[in-house]
């Protein structure tokens, strides 16, 4: 008997103890309902001047989500399916991919229910988001632009070192007396500035004075092109120091002869222009850069140029007159757009009156060199051709660089020069037409004013073949009486119906 009532009263026990057991697990694992995930926001990964090409838009929500990628036919991007939607890894974040073209506007569509939370519960709202592209600063730099809009460069007429002494100032544009008529022929096209590329040094005697005959002959030139309406960039280029920079940078003795020459030069050049007006523009250096090397210099280098912009602005504005509020342009290394936005450093101006000029003839073989032995090398360019390299959106995302580092912070910046070369046969003429219509309405869209490089060459030939007007008689060159008004209007016009869709359209077929 008491056997048995030990057992019953141990039986009883084990199953309160199994029952305080179970309610215990039961609690332990007890699930909480979880809410459906809240749309939070949805933006762009970068920002761009352009729709175009793939375009990615990150979705959030405020919590981990789950997304079937069979649904990704489901959300749209202006009304056409995306190529891609999915969740990486566990993540609050949806991402949508889709391949669009040229547009201002991105109008995104999830439809409600495709979302799903951590209990499969899904966000029960249609989701629509527009994105607009950012709108043109309107500020002193677009001022500058409107100002400057279309223009050309006088080239190889006053840019002649080496050989400019011996044969009476050389002149490779073989033309050795300017008249109005180049002047007057681009103004009605509609041209708005011209660049005077202008070398000094081989001008000068031993004490750095420059021949006041060929200051007055320049100045005779400038005179020309204001008087046609136009403003003028006037510079220094091939000058003895262009190429120096290296050596400059490693001697101190090659430094300071520099840097007197630099001073001494825009002194007397200040000096004879002091008393024009806002039409004219000093630009302090062309393409500096070390012997032969375009790609880069040294820490030492970009900062003894910077020395030298600094050096350039002090001599201009100490000159008084209209030079002390007189609008120059600086140069980084090379003109390049990437190491002028790398490197350079504004120079310090009372004025507040500082331009950025930069160059480009990118891509280099294709605008250049289209020739290697007299045999084809690059003679077509953008989508529909079967070049590699730097096509439209590459020229696109260049230029809208100089819009984001310069002109939205209210820098005014140029193109000082660009260009293509004539080419051998109509079909791939109609290539360089295409690329100098898409390069001018992507600088209009980056608020980029831009000037043409013209050295008077007037047949095609390997290389080099960058003629537009002569510059004896102003007559039109080559294909320009059509190419130079096409280029204005793709660099200043405001339509908005005029669109790189319209021009991506008109691209010449491979051959």
């Amino acid at each position: 008997m008491k056997l048995n009532k030990v057992f019953n009263t141990l039986s009883v026990a084990a199953v309160a103890l199994l029952a305080t057991a179970c309610a215990d697990t039961d609690a332990q694992y007890d699930i909480p309902d979880v809410a459906a995930p809240e749309y939070v926001s949805a933006a762009l990964t970068t920002e761009k001047p352009i729709f175009f090409g793939e375009t990615t838009v990150e979705v959030t929500f405020d919590k981990n989500i789950n997304f079937a990628t069979k649904n990704a036919s489901q959300i749209t991007i202006n009304g056409a399916p995306v190529d891609k939607a999915l969740v990486k890894g566990s993540s609050k974040v949806l991402t949508v991919t889709k391949t669009v073209d040229f547009c201002n506007t991105l109008a995104l569509h999830i439809p409600a229910g495709l979302v799903l939370g951590p209990q499969q519960k899904p966000y029960s709202k249609d989701i629509d988001v527009t994105f607009n592209v950012k709108a043109k600063p309107s500020n002193n730099a677009t001022a500058m632009t409107a100002r400057l809009g279309w223009g050309w460069n006088l080239g190889n007429h006053f840019d002649t070192s080496g050989d400019a002494i011996s044969q009476g100032w050389g002149y490779w544009d073989k033309v050795t007396t300017m008249t109005d008529a180049p002047f007057q022929r681009l103004a009605g096209a509609g041209a708005k500035t011209v660049r005077i590329p202008t070398t000094w040094t081989d001008h000068m005697d031993d004490g750095y004075v420059i021949s006041a005959d060929y200051l007055n002959e320049v100045a005779g030139v400038v005179d020309k092109a204001i008087a046609a309406g136009m403003n003028v960039i006037l510079n220094t280029h091939h000058d003895s120091f262009e190429t120096d920079l290296g050596n400059a940078a490693e001697d101190i003795e090659v430094a300071a002869k520099d840097s007197t020459i630099i001073v001494e030069l825009w002194k007397q050049v200040a000096t004879r222009f002091a008393t024009y007006g806002d039409q004219l523009i000093f630009e302090t250096f062309n393409e500096i850069h070390a012997g032969d090397n375009w790609g880069g210099g040294t820490d030492a280098e970009y900062d003894l140029l910077n020395k030298w912009n600094q050096y350039a602005v002090d001599a201009i504005r100490a000159t008084g007159g209209n030079n002390q509020s007189r609008w120059i342009g600086v140069a980084g290394y090379a003109a390049n757009i990437d190491l002028t936005i790398q490197h350079l450093v504004l120079p310090s101006d009372p004025a507040n009156r500082i331009m950025v000029g930069v160059h480009s003839y990118d891509p280099y073989n294709f605008c250049t060199q289209p020739y290697a032995n007299g045999a084809e090398k690059a003679p077509m360019w953008g989508h529909t051709s079967n070049a590699s390299g730097a096509d439209e959106l590459a020229v696109i995302s260049q230029l809208y660089k100089l819009r984001q580092t310069y002109i939205e912070n209210d820098i005014p910046c140029y193109l000082g020069e660009y260009g293509c070369v004539l080419r051998k046969t109509s079909a791939e003429n109609a290539f360089r037409s295409y690329y100098l219509e898409f390069f001018c309405r992507a600088a209009n869209m980056a608020c980029i004013p831009m000037f043409i490089w013209d050295n008077n060459t007037k047949q095609d030939q390997d290389g080099e073949s960058f003629g537009y007007i002569d510059h004896e008689n102003g007559n039109w060159l080559n294909d320009s009486e059509t190419l130079v008004p096409m280029m204005v209007k793709a660099c200043t016009s405001t339509d908005e119906s005029y669109s790189f869709q319209s021009i991506w359209s008109k691209a010449p077929a491979t051959y």
